[in-house]
């Protein structure tokens, strides 16, 4: 049995959420090594160009991420939970619905992606003891067999993400005033210490889902010197090396809370956001009959960079907001602003309550009273009340 201490495991809501989002990274899983172990078969009968091995690839890397996706999303379910945040709680809704639009993208730009990988009867070269003919009509008998193979499964996968997110969004639904009320019994400080930490929090959470959407992107840059997107790799590795860098400096920034490491990761972002706009315009311009190594990845690539934008705006936002408040003395973690219930366990914050204000005095007032109860007694009483 796990121990109601750990926030977790706290309420049934919790038990039942971290299920929920277990089962389904489990079995999408499991569902997508079968998309990839039936490619792979395909693709062991053909004789790709270098543009088609890049194909084949980009093609393992869209699967691959999104199994990596049902993975983090249940670090973040985690994270949210153990936390009690309800930015966190945010974040992994947005994340669970930036999910199901992968999924809706997938099955089509899979359907081009293996189309162009055995393209040609040039390309098609069965293995011996293959059942299939080195023919035109043997071609597309293993078409339509794999087909046949992975379509299914890939329906079934567009079916459960959907479902499993709007079970994932009732139990958010009933968790966030779970984590409402804890906020009121734990948390005390003045408005701006309050705000302070509110931005910080939303500035970290932001910056877990900023590191999902940037090394996607870096990673679905490996295959670029084979679809020529690039003569070289020089572009992949600055992705990788410095949206670690950015990334880091925005951390260490955030639970610092260090305004030279902030400024840096606001100048930097903003440097990206304009380097992701200018890769959405190359990407996206038209290229008429000349070839367009985007052909068979574009969608992809926009719908990855697209959020990626979007959330660096957020975050740095919010970094400025963050920013602002370290050079006015707001000062979160280096104060004693935070009261956390017997010194230990998780801080839970709250951003947009939706008790009755009645509620929240209510909370205030018998914590008061009780402070000032043991002040006066002087020792701790028997029948010592806490709020459940």
């Amino acid at each position: 049995m796990f121990s109601r201490e750990n926030p977790v495991f706290k309420t049934k809501e919790s038990i039942l959420t971290l299920s929920i989002v277990s089962f389904e990274a489990i079995l999408i899983i499991i569902l997508e090594g079968m998309v990839i172990m039936h490619h792979l078969k395909l693709v062991a009968n053909c004789n790709p160009t270098s543009i088609g091995e890049g194909i084949s690839e980009s093609d393992l890397i869209y699967h691959s991420l999104f199994m990596i996706a049902q993975a983090f999303q249940v670090v973040l379910c985690v994270d949210a939970l153990y936390h009690r945040n309800t930015a966190q709680l945010i974040s992994l809704i947005t994340f669970g619905l930036s999910v199901v639009g992968y999924a809706a993208i997938q099955l089509e730009q899979h359907v081009i992606l293996e189309e162009a990988v055995c393209e040609s009867i040039e390309s098609w070269s069965p293995l011996p003891g293959s059942p299939w003919a080195g023919t035109k009509e043997g071609l597309e008998s293993a078409g339509r067999h794999f087909r046949g193979m992975m379509h299914p499964i890939e329906y079934t996968i567009i079916g459960l993400i959907p479902a499993f997110f709007l079970i994932l969004t009732f139990f958010g639904w009933k968790l966030r005033k779970q984590f409402a009320w804890d906020n009121y019994r734990n948390f005390s400080a003045d408005m701006r210490i309050k705000k302070g930490l509110i931005a910080t929090s939303l500035l970290m959470t932001l910056l877990k889902m900023d590191f999902f959407f940037v090394f996607s992107y870096a990673a679905q840059l490996i295959p670029s010197q084979r679809l020529q997107y690039d003569e070289t790799v020089t572009e992949t590795v600055l992705v990788f090396v410095l949206g670690a860098v950015g990334l880091t400096l925005g951390l260490v920034g955030a639970y610092r809370e260090n305004k030279y490491a902030l400024l840096a990761f606001i100048v930097g972002t903003i440097g990206a956001v304009a380097y992701l706009i200018y890769r959405i315009v190359v990407i996206a311009r038209p290229r008429g009959d000349d070839y367009d190594p985007y052909a068979h990845t574009r969608q992809f690539l926009l719908f990855t960079i697209s959020i990626a934008g979007l959330l660096l705006i957020m975050t740095a936002v919010v970094a400025c907001q963050c920013f602002s408040n370290i050079r006015k003395g707001v000062i979160v973690y280096k104060g004693d602003h935070i009261q956390k219930k017997d010194n230990k366990g998780p801080l839970v914050i709250d951003h947009d309550s939706n008790l009755d204000d009645h509620e929240m005095q209510a909370s205030h007032n018998l914590i008061d009273t009780h402070s000032k109860q043991q002040s006066q007694s002087g020792q701790h009483d028997s029948n010592k009340w806490s709020i459940e």
